[in-house]
């Protein structure tokens, strides 16, 4: 039977950072994370075409109203972006149609994308600022809200989404 290294405890381990190392009948391999090299992009939007900003209460208010006639299954709501701006639209066939109206700040192109209803309530509800910027790039592609600060001080919470398939 091999015996373990010299300074093995029952309980500790000892593993040489990020190579491979062996004892008699055994063989580890240990990698560091993340790798070594150029830094990979995280997918979704670091910064997008399109952005709108308003006020997470108000945001809140609406998508619960949307909500209730939303589909018990994918909870989809469709926003449609324009300027100053955002229709939110429920379509279910059992339970009718729902449609709401918020002003906002909105730069881009006008844009529908749809969202789960719940995933956006659960990150408005965290929101620590009176703002929230919502930045996409395309209806297919995920989008990122962040609060917005009034005195420019970096608060460090930042939310990625994916939208849902409109039908249409």
């Amino acid at each position: 039977m091999a015996m373990p290294p010299p300074a093995w405890r029952p309980g500790t381990a000892m593993v040489p950072a990020c190579r491979d190392w062996s004892v008699p009948r055994l063989r580890c391999a240990s990698r560091c994370w993340p790798p070594p090299g150029p830094t990979v992009p995280v997918a979704g939007p670091a910064s997008g075409p399109r952005s709108g900003g308003g006020d997470p209460e108000g945001m809140v208010q609406a998508l619960r109203r949307m909500a209730v006639v939303a589909s018990d299954q994918t909870h989809r709501i469709r926003l449609a972006f324009e300027d100053g701006r955002v229709h939110l639209n429920v379509l279910t066939p059992d339970l009718g149609e729902g449609h709401d109206e918020l002003e906002l700040v909105y730069q881009g192109e006008d844009i529908e994308i749809g969202f789960n209803a719940n995933y956006l309530l659960e990150v408005l509800r965290y929101m620590p600022t009176d703002e929230v910027k919502l930045t996409f790039k395309a209806p297919e592609r995920a989008a990122t809200l962040e609060p917005v600060a009034e005195d420019e001080t970096a608060i460090d919470y930042l939310c990625l989404v994916m939208p849902l398939r409109l039908l249409d």
